[in-house]
Order: structure tokens, then C-alpha cells, then sequence
């Protein structure tokens, strides 16, 4: 059984426990400002390899490297560019992951045998201590099976990867409640390969224009990025995206529909859930209301496809990718 710890700060006690763990190479999955992390030794192929076997998680997804500070980040790149060092300062510590190139510390299984490496620096006091007092750079995919709902919550990893992962850090709910954003400086111009707290036209306040990458990668095809595949973020339930206001003739077994804004008369049976217009607090509560449903038992999860302005950019991006069927 996994051990799980309560963490109250970044002087508790536990942190030396999971740190000792990480160091004889072992698991141990972390609360950041975004979602639970499934944290590794990201200097140690072996122990990255066990995130992979853990998350059932295809070698052709790279994982992201968590840093303490800039001066831990530079000697894991080949090139730090000036537009990275904007965005450092701005956003770091904080939601934002940066694609650069790899120096050649970075083992190949964290850059999925691509040349770049993701970067990120956490906000969460757990997760900054954590590193530091590690004293690497800790390869932290999201601490749930490879394509199903991102973990908001401790027992989220519990249920999701069990055994498999030696300890978990319970620091209470994660606050974005999504991914962090990543954005792509390895090329001539900045490319946002997954949206998310950090929005484009912040990013693009900084920087001049940013390319918006909104395509999926094929199963079996490296990505240059965690989040690109097509089918990601699922839950068990079948999710389903509808207009504003369709709602539902008829339903059968047990079926969900989720309102933004408003909800319609639904048929007898139906579990009516109503989220506010509000795209902050919607990507705050998503993965942890699939995650209740899923729990609850519903088979069918229906719910209304969110506004099509910048604002809810990362929450169109989530459903999307958890409403694609599964491969037979």
C-alpha cells in the first residue's frame, strides 16, 4: 500500500522522507499549483523509467523537468534566449513551462529522444521545497494513468495509480486545477503547444506574437510536448460535447449533463450540473468534478461546450482531447 503524508508547509518533516525517497530513486507524487505531480529524480534514466511503467505512458511523450530557480534550469539547456529570461522573471515561479534546447546533462527518455527539454519552475511551497531539498531537478509528469483525468486531489492519485508510486504528499487541493501552460522556444518565432493558466495574450504582451498550436498528434508520433496527444485528460465516463442550452430528449443508464451558465429542463434520471460563466473557476473545478462523477458511477458524462474566446482557451483544449473516443 502507498504511504501518504499530510503536508502542511515547507518545513514539515515529511519532506526529508519523500526527498530520501526520490534519491534512492523512487516515486513520490506532489501537489504543485496546477495538478499532482508524479515526481522523479529527472537526472536518473532508471527513475524516470518508472514514471513511464507507472502511468502506463508512451516513450514518445517527454516529460517535464521541475526546477528550483532559473540558475537550476540553465545548465539543462544548450541556449538560454533572451525571450526566456522575460518570462522567467515574469512567470516563474509559476504556471508557465518552457520548451528550449537540451544540453546534454538531460537524459534522452526525458526528451522522449527529441532534442529540446520542457522546464518548469512550481509556485507550490511543497513542490519548491521539494526540489530544494533534493537538489535536482525532479522529472514530474501529472500522477495519474497515461490519457485519464489529470489528480486536483491526494486521494485522485490513490485511486488512479495505487501501488505503483512509493509516496504521496497530501498538500490539499492544487489551485489552477489545469496543466500548466507550455510554450516552444526552440524555433525562430514562440509557439504555444498547450494553453493554459498563462494565456496568450499575456504571453504575447511580452514577446510580440505567439503561434497557437491547436492540432493533435497521432498515437505512436513523438511530441515535442506533454498534453499534444489526441485523446488525453479522460475520464472513465463517456464524455460528450454539446451547443450552450441542447440539453436532452431522452437518456438512458446513469447520465450527467454539465450547464455552463445556465441549465436546461433536463429529462427525469438526469444528474443536472450548473458551473458559472466564469473560465478561471471552471478550470479550477473541471478534472475534480469528472473525477466525482466518474466516482459516483455515471456511464455518460454530457456536457456544453464553453465559450469560444481566449479566456477559456485551456478548458476547450481539456474537453476536446477527453471527449475523443478511445482506440478499441
Amino acid at each position: 500500500m502507498t504511504l501518504i503524508l499530510q503536508v502542511v508547509g515547507p518545513e514539515d518533516p515529511s519532506l526529508r522522507e519523500a526527498a530520501a525517497v526520490l534519491a534512492a530513486g523512487g516515486l513520490v507524487a506532489f501537489p504543485t499549483e496546477t495538478v499532482y505531480g508524479l515526481g522523479a529524480d529527472g537526472l536518473n534514466p532508471e527513475a524516470v523509467a518508472r514514471i513511464y511503467a507507472a502511468k502506463g505512458r508512451p516513450a514518445t511523450n517527454p516529460v517535464i523537468l521541475h526546477v528550483a530557480d532559473v540558475g537550476s534550469a540553465r545548465p539543462l539547456v544548450a541556449h538560454w534566449p533572451e525571450a526566456a529570461r522575460v518570462l522567467a522573471e515574469r512567470y516563474w515561479p509559476g504556471p508557465l513551462t518552457l520548451v528550449l534546447p537540451a544540453s546534454e546533462v538531460v537524459p534522452a527518455i526525458v526528451r522522449a529522444g527529441g532534442p529540446t527539454v520542457a522546464l518548469r519552475c512550481p509556485a507550490h511551497p511543497v513542490a519548491q521545497a521539494l526540489i530544494r531539498a533534493v537538489g535536482r531537478p525532479l522529472a514530474a509528469p501529472s500522477a495519474n494513468r497515461s490519457q485519464h483525468l489529470s489528480p486536483t486531489l491526494a486521494e485522485h492519485v490513490a485511486s488512479s495509480l495505487g501501488g505503483a508510486v512509493d509516496l504521496i504528499l497530501d498538500g490539499g487541493a492544487t489551485q489552477a486545477g489545469l496543466e500548466s501552460t507550455i510554450l516552444d522556444l526552440s524555433g525562430t518565432r514562440p509557439r504555444l503547444l498547450r494553453p493554459g493558466p498563462v494565456t496568450p495574450a499575456e504571453l504575447e504582451a511580452l514577446l510580440g506574437a505567439v503561434d497557437i498550436w491547436e492540432g493533435a498528434v497521432q498515437a505512436g508520433a513523438r511530441q515535442d510536448a506533454p498534453g499534444m496527444a489526441e485523446r488525453h485528460y479522460a475520464p472513465r465516463a463517456r464524455l460528450e460535447l454539446v451547443a450552450p442550452g441542447a440539453g436532452l430528449s431522452s437518456a438512458s443508464g446513469r447520465v450527467a449533463y454539465v450547464g455552463i451558465g445556465a441549465l436546461p429542463a433536463l429529462p427525469a434520471g438526469v444528474r443536472g450540473v450548473l458551473l458559472p460563466m466564469d473560465a478561471k473557476v471552471v478550470a479550477a473545478r473541471l478534472f475534480a468534478l469528472l473525477h466525482e462523477l466518474d466516482d459516483a458511477g455515471f456511464t455518460r458524462i454530457v456536457m456544453e461546450r464553453p465559450p469560444s474566446d481566449e479566456a477559456w482557451l485551456a478548458v476547450r483544449d481539456r474537453l476536446q482531447r477527453a471527449s475523443v473516443k478511445e482506440m478499441a
